[in-house]
């Protein structure tokens, strides 16, 4: 039994909360909080006294008896399973300091001033088409991380347009990105991780095992079906309400890119991403035959010249590729079309090529060590 019936209501449901979300936005009534947003809160902080409770239930067990300790314990450990996620830098990124990348730093910091938005400390990856922003650890440091594949290959204003829309996440009110909303994004996925089934072991028949494999795991299974299903329901709801939360909050930050970098530029950017699968391949063939890095903005705007023709086409097949119900961005298309459709024109930062030349030369070790990675995949 198929359930492509399933799909196509999902599909046709996504489609039209995604259309719905562009047209407020190209109608000037998106830009502002909505219900959708209070109701994250509201969920969040009642997550949080579950949270507490659970938390303070364990230490009152863990202080009637040596059993009660150990259930104590346990329950302890739900509570800090639940807890909200403070993020972290990924792994293999690698800060940049003022000391070596001065001229970066300064552009980052005229961007930051201009969107109103905190000056991050900067990462850059190697093997990332790609970039991200936002508050990390406890003490919620911003930082900004910068795919050199992605930042190699752009053309310099098209790089301010893409600073523009990173930063613009710190002032976009993306509910995602809080802490005090992370639990109705965090915690009952976590939950519902925890409530998956155990598999059953071959134990070979009867043995010593037998009461634990053949009746008290397929108990405890029967429990954790039930839980989890109680659970699809609302853990469903508040991910696709975060997420169309999350796709008004990106059509957002492109609006800041846009008033940063000028249209032309950000909309420039989005259409990178919308041939994005094709400049990738474009990229790692430039990497593999060498050319410089300095290079690789032209082989974008050379693709960007040859679909222009056929560009929107491009743009509807991007969006009906991108438009699911769980999509965190909304698509590419969508957001090139938004901000094609602005008065935005004039940019408040505008970066010149001897600027863009310098902040290379201090990338160029990096870059360098990018490139080599991008030759070896």
């Amino acid at each position: 039994m198929t359930l492509g019936w399933l799909d196509r209501i999902a599909h046709r449901s996504a489609r039209r909360h995604t259309l719905a979300t562009f047209e407020a936005f190209s109608g000037g009534a998106g830009r502002a909080g909505t219900a959708g947003s209070r109701v994250l809160l509201i969920s969040s902080i009642l997550l949080y006294g579950l949270i507490l409770a659970l938390l303070a239930t364990g230490i009152w067990l863990c202080t009637i008896s040596v059993p009660g300790a150990v259930a104590g314990l346990l329950v302890i450990g739900v509570a800090v399973l639940l807890r909200p996620q403070f993020g972290r830098v990924p792994k293999y990124a690698d800060e940049i300091t003022e000391a070596a990348a001065p001229q970066l730093h300064a552009l980052v910091r005229e961007a930051a001033g201009a969107a109103g938005a905190p000056v991050p400390r900067i990462y850059v990856e190697g093997d990332a088409f790609d970039a991200a922003a936002g508050m990390v650890g406890l003490r919620r440091r911003p930082v900004l991380v910068l795919g050199l594949p992605l930042w190699n290959a752009l053309p310099r204003q098209s790089r301010v347009a893409l600073l523009g829309h990173e930063l613009g996440h710190f002032v976009n009110g993306d509910p995602r990105r809080r802490l005090l909303t992370q639990p109705s994004l965090t915690s009952l996925a976590e939950l519902d991780a925890l409530l998956e089934p155990e598999s059953a072991r071959d134990t070979g028949g009867w043995s010593d095992g037998f009461l634990v494999v053949w009746i008290v795991r397929p108990l405890l299974n029967l429990v954790k079906l039930v839980l989890r299903t109680l659970l699809w329901a609302p853990r469903t709801a508040l991910a696709v309400l975060a997420l169309r939360e999350g796709q008004r909050a990106e059509y957002r930050a492109d609006l800041v890119a846009a008033r940063m970098a000028g249209r032309a530029a950000t909309v420039e950017l989005l259409d990178t991403l919308v041939v994005m699968d094709s400049l990738a391949m474009l990229i790692l063939r430039d990497a593999r035959a060498g050319r410089p890095v300095a290079e690789w903005p032209q082989t974008t705007l050379r693709l960007l010249a040859e679909v222009r023709p056929q560009l929107a086409v491009r743009r509807e097949a991007a969006t009906l590729r991108e438009t699911t119900l769980f999509a965190s961005h909304p698509p590419s298309g969508l957001r090139a079309r938004l901000v094609e459709a602005t008065a935005l024109e004039s940019a408040a930062v505008v970066l010149d090529p001897i600027r863009n030349e310098r902040i290379d030369a201090e990338l160029a070790k990096h870059s360098a060590s990018s490139a080599r990675t991008l030759k070896a995949l």
